[in-house]
């Protein structure tokens, strides 16, 4: 199935490739995980109707992201935006409007109107190996999953202060 997102390989690569970047310019970069829902739908199994529920999801998320920001499967239901130059703040503006406008408006499959959902998991690369921020959104994604759809959970990294006793003991 054709979604103009790019597999999951191909999305590490690329955020590889921002992750150098932004730590070499000093700027921000965060990633949103979201998960799909087709309320009307059973999507245990990939049918024809699913495949188009999560192509239109893919083709409305790409008309509101900016062309450098980088869309990729990283499962069946599940996609992870890479959004250089963008904070969590921004991050999370984006994802209220992807909320409102991919979710809200229900489209048309198989003849009727399906609607969907999803959850979002939101972090920030803070420098940090693009393998540790990929965990640590699909973590954020995996609570907003538990809370169910609709749900936005935004990682916050534990960072040591300097004056934590564990680190004195080292």
């Amino acid at each position: 199935m054709r979604t103009d997102a790019y597999d999951r390989s191909d999305l590490i690569s690329l955020l590889f490739r921002e992750t150098d970047r932004a730590q070499r310019m000093k700027t921000p970069l965060s990633l949103v995980a979201f998960c799909v829902f087709a309320m009307e739908l059973d999507c245990r199994h990939r049918t024809a109707p699913c495949d188009d529920a999560i192509r239109q999801v893919a083709e409305r998320t790409r008309q509101l992201v900016r062309t450098y920001d980088d869309l990729g499967r990283i499962g069946f239901d599940r996609f992870l935006l890479v959004l250089p130059g963008c904070d969590t703040y921004d991050a999370m503006a984006l994802t209220e409007r992807l909320r409102i406008d991919v979710f809200s408006n229900p489209p048309f499959i198989a003849q009727q109107r399906v609607l969907l959902s999803a959850c979002f998991g939101i972090a920030s690369s803070n420098g940090r190996s693009p393998i540790v921020a990929i965990r640590e959104v699909e973590c954020a994604l995996k609570s907003a999953i538990e809370k169910g759809p609709g749900s936005i959970i935004v990682s916050t990294p534990v960072i040591p202060s300097p004056h934590d006793p564990a680190l004195r003991s080292q």
